[in-house]
């Protein structure tokens, strides 16, 4: 009999401790009379969630942060589970090489589509919160519930703008590779690099990543392979091109000149990617070599060739 009286007082103990904890809770404020069904219970069509803070702003932005994450989230795993994407052949001379792209690194650039940047409150389908006070810890707090619509239509659109961007990304990789071999105008290089190296940061698999880095290496190739090709020659007068892989190129970056006894030297740009020097040969030394240097800074590397030339022969 004892034992069963044991029994009884123990079972009133554990079903009462529950009522007695919430006795030291109380709610002294609230958004609506009526909390709503909905909190706890995200569906196909929404994002139900609730964050706990000291004030209500903190409770707001927490909440926007969880949303935006369960959103970014959402998209990173369904593009991580899209085997064209995951498992991605790149085929270049012949060879395949699979790239594995992390749910990780996807969900960084999922952060910046324009949808997730543009998660606010006032989208939200509804909102509700309350204001508790803790007689144990004489602290209030507050507890803040959103339901936010996002449904499969959405999620998808969201997957579809990620892919477009990271397919155009790599379009832009095969045309900066492909435009190593056919560059005609050396300014290309420098925005080549700038765009490689942009296209490096972006990239969240090591394959493409590489790829970038070993186009950018290609490009910067190129600078010690410009030449400097005399084409005509006559007193006062040079017509000269620049060249790569035997291919006239052009550049916008000014030349230098550079002489102890030419004056007046001036440069012009001329059709067919071709450049004409005068000058003026008047006190040109008939006894020493008379030289112009041209000269083309790119970064680093210095591009030069040196012209001699012949004093006037009505010198006296």
């Amino acid at each position: 009999m004892k034992h069963l009286v044991k029994i009884a007082l123990l079972a009133t103990l554990l079903l009462s401790a529950p009522t007695a904890e919430a006795h030291k809770e109380k709610i002294v404020e609230q958004s609506n009379e009526t909390r709503p069904e909905w909190i706890g219970h995200t569906t196909s069509t929404t994002i139900a969630i609730t964050e706990v803070a000291p004030t209500l702003a903190e409770a707001q932005e927490r909440a926007i942060n969880s949303i935006r994450q369960h959103i970014i989230n959402s998209v990173a795993v369904n593009i991580s589970a899209n085997e064209l994407l995951f498992t991605r052949q790149i085929s270049q001379n012949g060879t395949h090489n699979i790239t594995h792209d992390y749910t990780s690194a996807i969900r960084s650039e999922a952060a910046k589509l324009p949808f997730v940047s543009n998660i606010s409150l006032s989208n939200a389908s509804d909102i509700y919160w309350v204001r508790i006070y803790s007689k144990t810890s004489k602290e209030y707090r507050y507890e803040y519930s959103v339901c936010y619509p996002f449904d499969k239509a959405t999620r998808t659109e969201l997957v579809n703008s990620f892919l477009a961007i990271d397919n155009a990304k790599y379009k832009e990789l095969v045309r900066l590779r492909e435009g190593v071999a056919t560059i005609t105008n050396l300014d290309e290089i420098a925005l080549a690099i700038n765009s490689l190296d942009e296209l490096h940061n972006y990239f969240f698999d090591e394959t493409r990543r590489n790829e970038a880095s070993t186009i950018k290496k290609n490009y910067l190739a190129l600078y010690p392979q410009i030449g400097i090709e005399i084409e005509e020659e006559e007193a006062g007068k040079c017509i000269y091109s620049l060249r790569i892989a035997g291919r006239r190129v052009t550049t916008s970056i000014p030349v230098r000149l550079r002489s102890e006894s030419a004056i007046e030297m001036t440069v012009k740009a001329l059709e067919g990617n071709r450049y004409q020097l005068t000058y003026n040969p008047e006190y040109a030394s008939r006894q020493d070599i008379n030289t112009i240097e041209i000269i083309y800074p790119f970064g680093a590397v210095k591009v030069a060739r040196t012209i001699t030339f012949n004093a006037p022969k009505d010198k006296r």
